[in-house]
């Protein structure tokens, strides 16, 4: 249930790509929340973001873009009224291992993996908008795929260790991690690069488990009926995908 009295936060976004997670954090405080449509790069989204990159969180007077900096500002707000504990006390040894594990995430990951891939073949291609790719200078390199998927793979095989080990990335415990990390699963599911992985049935094990919780079933019960048909779009969310287990409409 939400929490009382709470102002729902506005996140400006679209939840076939990165607002998903936002939401996701959202659902999982049980905090309201109300979703502004928006895409990257267009007039309503660089009046909220100088960068023209979704998400966007607003909550009253406080105003992020950057998902990661979103999750972190979201839990530590919210997560001792929610009774969860999503990300750990600043200062501690277990904060060190989750900061250095978001650095992977998202430098490694998505920027040097996942993100080199999407500017350089998949946007520079198949955006709708094809005249913004051009000014943003995302243009087709076909060079990039290889090394981006390689980096991708290299820098995954870092936290398989961690999850030989562990349910989740940074122990038995779900936290904001496992938000991230799961939404770059599906990322790479959608660019078929999981199929074949060496840590394939590892991997998509923790990504079902994950995929298990009510807060991801409810997003993706919203995700599911939007049109992804686009290129652009079912290059980051996968295409057909199946049900969480336990989902019931």
């Amino acid at each position: 249930m939400p929490q009382n009295d709470q102002p729902s936060m506005k996140i400006y976004g679209d939840m076939r790509i990165r607002a998903f997670r936002v939401v996701w954090m959202c659902e999982e405080l049980a905090l309201p929340w109300e979703l502004e449509q928006v895409m990257p790069w267009t007039s309503a989204m660089y009046a909220v973001n100088p960068l023209g990159k979704v998400p966007v969180l607003a909550d009253g007077d406080v105003h992020i873009y950057e998902s990661g900096a979103i999750l972190n500002y979201l839990a530590e707000s919210y997560q001792e009224a929610a009774g969860v504990k999503l990300i750990p006390q600043s200062g501690t040894k277990e904060r060190a291992l989750y900061d250095q594990f978001l650095m992977v995430i998202f430098n490694d990951i998505e920027s040097l993996g996942l993100w080199t891939h999407r500017k350089f073949i998949d946007l520079a291609l198949h955006a709708a908008r094809p005249e913004v790719m051009q000014e943003l200078e995302y243009i087709h390199i076909p060079e990039t795929a290889a090394p981006a998927k390689y980096t991708f793979e290299r820098s995954l095989s870092v936290l398989v260790e961690e999850l030989r080990q562990h349910e989740y990335l940074l122990g038995d415990n779900f936290t904001a991690l496992d938000i991230h990390l799961l939404c770059d699963l599906e990322w790479a599911e959608a660019l078929d690069w999981l199929n074949g992985n060496l840590d394939e049935v590892l991997l998509r094990e923790y990504y079902e488990r994950v995929r298990m919780r009510e807060a991801y079933k409810a997003c993706w019960k919203i995700r599911k009926p939007l049109d992804i048909s686009r290129r652009a779009l079912h290059t980051f969310t996968p295409q057909n995908q199946p049900p969480p287990k336990g989902f019931r409409n």
